[in-house]
């Protein structure tokens, strides 16, 4: 009985990844791709120079031009503006998507049973809510900024916009998610008790579940950076901006230096919220 079953779930997962290769194979076809391409001695030499390239970041512009402000002064600014793009970004988008989050959870919600048409109101809430949080996550803050930046003209206050919007969305989801399925242990001790379901949730649910929210709101924040800089490629001067204008030169060390001092800005993040995490915790 044991060596069928063990049978079956091989097979399935054999077939599971054939259906997966079979898929990408087709995917490789319909788009026309030939990986042989990248083996050109050109695109090879590149690669190779690219590659070089990053033991010997630049401490200084690799084509200096007189006038120009130093280079490592423009590294910091630039990192500063990216930084402070993800943190204004956030600013919007979490409390946004706190809001919708609470609205489109059931976690908080009283004894529906003998509140009838409370029970219809909170459903629907819920329902337009649900229905916000996806509208909002479904289109990609690239897109969002497309279209800011078509009606209101290239300015950080397009892309920041654009980038609260879906991430208010995608915030609120997860959010309402981990409120969902945190252990409610508390929060029913605190109702058999006699508190009010609001106060259950405030008391007994929020502080257990903060410290995953906000592990989740930093996460969100390290993409909020990459995001900013990505936006560097359409005009918002971003680390991103300056890595498109040393491109476009070949300046590959100055690339590598502005893509090292994104990956620290990654990792400072990464502590700040374990800092945070760990005061957080009950």
């Amino acid at each position: 009985m044991g060596a069928t079953t063990s049978q079956r779930y091989l097979g399935s997962r054999r077939a599971t990844l054939l259906g997966i290769a079979l898929a990408a194979i087709i995917s490789c076809w319909a788009l026309g791709l030939n990986p042989l391409r990248l083996f050109n001695n050109n695109n090879l030499r590149l690669a190779g120079e690219f590659i070089l390239a990053a033991f010997h970041p630049a401490l200084d512009y690799q084509d200096p031009i007189d006038g120009a402000e130093p280079f490592l002064l423009t590294v910091i600014n630039a990192t500063l503006r990216t930084l402070r793009f993800a943190i204004l970004a956030m600013s919007v988008a979490v409390p946004c998507g706190a809001i919708l989050a609470f609205l489109g959870s059931s976690a908080w919600w009283p004894n529906l049973h003998h509140h009838r048409f409370l029970g219809i109101f909170l459903r629907s809430l819920y329902f337009i809510s649900r229905t916000v949080m996806a509208f909002a996550r479904s289109i990609h803050e690239l897109i969002w900024g497309l279209l800011f930046i078509t009606a209101i003209g290239l300015s950080t206050d397009a892309a920041i916009i654009a980038v609260a919007i879906p991430y208010s969305g995608i915030l609120a989801k997860i959010y309402a998610e981990m409120l969902e399925e945190h252990s409610k242990e508390a929060q029913l001790a605190l109702r058999a008790i006699g508190a009010g379901s609001i106060v259950a949730f405030i008391i007994g649910l929020l502080p257990r579940a903060l410290p995953d929210l906000a592990t989740y709101t930093f996460y969100r924040l390290e993409c909020a950076v990459r995001t900013a800089a990505v936006f560097g490629f359409v005009g918002i001067e971003t680390v991103g901006y300056r890595i498109k204008l040393a491109s476009d030169e070949f300046h590959y060390r100055e690339i590598w230096t502005y893509l090292y001092v994104l990956f620290a800005l990654i990792i400072l993040i990464e502590w700040w919220a374990g800092a945070i995490r760990q005061r957080l915790k009950p």
